[in-house]
């Protein structure tokens, strides 16, 4: 790799990511919503587009990792179950093979790099939400999705079909009688219409911990 592709890459700002892509014969496979995949060490999963969600480690039922649309899913533990939220295309490539050819140009310590700047942004949005209550968590989460899937009180008012009490409770790690009353007091005030699904944005919708 000479230097400049190197720099057309950081300047892409998905060094790896876009690397993988150009340098492997990738076979790409779906995964439906509702699905689930699981993968060990040896595997690494390189996601196109779609959202996969994994439980804690813990056996808690919160959610532990999200992982949307273009990312590199890698671990060095055991075995690891996915849920797919969303339809998801994602490619499967063996760890010591992607290892290698890292190691070949030099960027093994960037992919590593990458890893773990992910890993802490996750960490960073974990401590977040567990330093606010349910209702601030609620409207975080909220406004995540409603940035991702350009949702609009005017003219995409559409929730995503898997947007539940039980899966917001999960995500905001709280339990389901207490999201409940979260999302009760967001239909009072306007903001939700949950009778039926999807769910609908009814008017403009600005997060207050925002």
């Amino acid at each position: 790799m000479t230097f400049l592709e190197f720099h057309q890459l950081v300047k892409e700002d998905l060094l790896i990511y876009s690397w993988i892509i150009k340098n492997f014969h990738l076979t790409r496979q779906k995964l439906m919503a509702g699905g689930e995949i699981t993968m060990n060490r040896e595997q690494v999963i390189v996601m196109e587009k779609g959202l996969l969600v994994q439980v804690n480690e813990e056996g808690k039922n919160d959610l532990y990792r999200v992982f949307i649309d273009q990312r590199i899913i890698f671990t060095t533990k055991g075995d690891i179950t996915l849920t797919a939220l969303e339809d998801t295309s994602y490619s499967i490539i063996r760890t010591d093979e992607l290892i290698g050819k890292l190691e070949d140009q030099h960027l093994l310590p960037t992919f590593f790099l990458q890893i773990a700047e992910d890993f802490e942004k996750g960490l960073d949005w974990q401590r977040t939400l567990i330093s606010v209550d349910p209702a601030e968590r609620a409207e975080m989460i909220l406004a995540k999705i409603i940035e991702r899937y350009e949702i609009n009180s005017e003219n995409k008012p559409e929730f995503p079909r898997w947007l539940r009490i039980n899966v917001l409770a999960r995500f905001a790690k709280c339990s389901v009688s207490t999201m409940s009353s979260v999302v009760n007091e967001l239909v009072n005030e306007g903001d939700l219409n949950i009778k039926g699904t999807p769910w609908l944005l009814t008017r403009p919708y600005q997060a207050s911990c925002a």
